[in-house]
Formats: structure tokens, sequence, C-alpha cells
């Protein structure tokens, strides 16, 4: 087993943090795509989820699923879609490029503390918006919102597949917010 250099433990801890947040992020469009299969109905499954996976942005998928349930849907249904699509946009989307594509640096002071940290003074606002944060606090928090919209999403899908038994069951919607801590 190779030596660990300086400062390994805590790069790994930010790479397994930032892995986390896009295994979330991809469970999380997979299943919004199977709701869009859903929506365009069980006869045209293969096909809606051909199209869905034909898309290569995320947006655009979001958008699609979108037009999907204004032409479909009615109801509660409709409004938790909208509601999904448009926090996705507003505010998970947003969480989840800050953890995927912030630029971080390396640090350790005199004293030799090693430190991960957000590489802001080249004026990356996804950085900047991150300075003085617990990047590994904030990484999990971003990751456990992107898991609970998708739980809810999964109770869209199930209100409105054709293959439910029994009535409806909604779940509240979560609550989420923009940071983990506010500093």
């Amino acid at each position: 087993m190779a030596e660990k250099y300086h400062g390994q433990d805590l790069k790994d801890a930010h790479a397994l943090a930032i892995g986390k947040i896009v295994m979330a992020w991809n469970e999380y469009h997979e299943m919004l795509g199977q709701t869009y299969g859903e929506i365009c109905g069980r006869a045209n499954w293969q096909d809606s989820l051909s199209e869905w996976q034909s898309i290569s942005n995320d947006h655009q998928q979001r958008q699609k699923l979108l037009q999907a349930a204004n032409a479909h849907l009615s109801g509660r249904a409709l409004e938790e879609t909208i509601w999904v699509v448009e926090t996705t946009n507003q505010m998970l989307a947003d969480q989840r490029n800050i953890g995927v594509h912030m630029p971080l640096m390396s640090y350790t002071d005199r004293d030799g503390t090693h430190q991960i940290l957000p590489l802001a003074m080249f004026g990356n606002r996804r950085a900047g918006s991150m300075v003085g944060r617990d990047l590994l606090g904030e990484y999990e928090h971003f990751r456990s919102q992107i898991v609970r919209l998708s739980f809810f999403a999964g109770s869209i899908h199930y209100n409105i597949s054709p293959m439910r038994q029994g009535p409806e069951v909604w779940e509240d919607r979560p609550t989420l917010t923009r940071w983990a801590v506010d500093v």
C-alpha cells in the first residue's frame, strides 16, 4: 500500500462527499425520468425514457417533465410536479453545482494544519459563496436535500402511476434551506 501524502485523508473526505452529491443527483434525475415516463403513459414508457435519456442537459430534461406535466396532469399531481421542478431550478441545481464544480485548494498553515478551502481568489462565484463555511457540512446538506426531494418526487411518481393500489398518498413537501448553517 502506498504511503499517504500530507492532507490525503482530508482530500479523500472531500472527494467522497462530492461523490455522494453526484450519486444522489443522478438517482434523483433518474426518478424524474421515470416520472416523465409515467406521465407520458405506460404504452409509451420505453419511447418516453429513450427521449428523456437523449437530452444531455438536466435543466432541459426538467423542462420536458414540466411540459408533459402541464399537458397531462391536473390537481395536486400537477401542482407538486411544478413545485419540484421550480425548487430544483431555483435552489437544488445551484447547490449541486456548487458541490460538484467549485474549485478547491489545498492549504497548510505554518503550524502544519491542513485545510481544503474554496478557491475564491480568482473570482469564482461558487467558491466565493462557500468562503467561511464548513465545506463537508455543506456538502452533506446539499446531498441530503437532493435525497429529500428525490423521495418527494417518488411520491409524485407513485400517485400518478396506474399501477397504484388504493388512494393517493401525498407526502408533505420537504423543508429545504439554502445553507446548512447561515454565517
